[in-house]
């Protein structure tokens, strides 16, 4: 049994415990629709001052994932993004959010917190943000299918599934000309790109931006 699995164990433990003792207060229930939001913290670092770190769980069951490590001797800040689809694991305290880069599991210690599990012994705190904005509008790199249809082009983003109409503007006609390069006639393709998704002010999704064309392949899929 891993270590993380370990941990969790221990939670579970510490809950039920406290449930069996008629002195203590019940267990607070965590019904799955009070998990959605958007959470952030600062992330312990044994070399700078701290990872500023935010995730927004959809209720969709995606979910965006950022750090942002601090400026050093070496060069400004880097933000690192994640995205891709989280689910329950066992109950309703445990999630796992699973993506391009390594999993994660996050334990909800309440409504408005989680705790990321790590082999690290310093604690990994998420703490709900109600003033966030419910979007996610940073360039990524993504990769997915696009397919014409007439006029018209829909891009599906392969970790999620996010489905959605591609803007025209931007890096688009490197887009098409590469697609057409590779014999595209109407017919779906595989590619990449640093683009952004663009929201509605309700959180759906309305269409992609492409800002930099990186590659297209007709002989590939997710």
């Amino acid at each position: 049994m891993t270590p993380n699995r370990l941990l969790i164990l221990f939670v579970f433990v510490l809950i039920a415990s406290c449930g069996d003792d008629p002195d203590s207060d019940s267990v607070e229930a965590l019904p799955p629709e009070s998990l959605p939001g958007v959470y952030s913290g600062v992330f312990p670092c044994e070399d700078c001052t701290g990872i500023a770190t935010t995730l927004w769980l959809r209720n969709d069951g995606r979910f965006f994932f950022r750090q942002r490590y601090p400026a050093d001797a070496t060069g400004g800040e880097i933000d690192v993004y994640s995205l891709g689809r989280w689910t329950f694991v066992g109950d309703d305290r445990v999630i796992e959010a699973a993506g391009a880069g390594p999993e994660r599991t996050f334990v909800r210690l309440d409504r408005d917190t989680l705790l990321m599990q790590t082999d690290s012994e310093l604690e990994h705190r998420l703490t709900r943000d109600p003033a966030a904005a419910q979007q996610f509008s940073a360039t990524i790199r993504m990769a997915g299918i696009m397919q014409f249809r007439g006029n018209s082009v829909s891009f599906t983003e392969c970790l999620t599934g996010f489905a959605a109409p591609v803007s025209k503007g931007g890096d688009f006609a490197r887009f098409r000309h590469q697609y057409r390069s590779v014999g595209g006639q109407q017919k779906p393709a595989y590619v990449e790109f640093e683009g952004r998704f663009m929201w509605s002010r309700d959180g759906a999704l309305t269409s992609v931006a492409i800002e930099r064309f990186i590659t297209v392949k007709d002989d590939r899929s997710c």
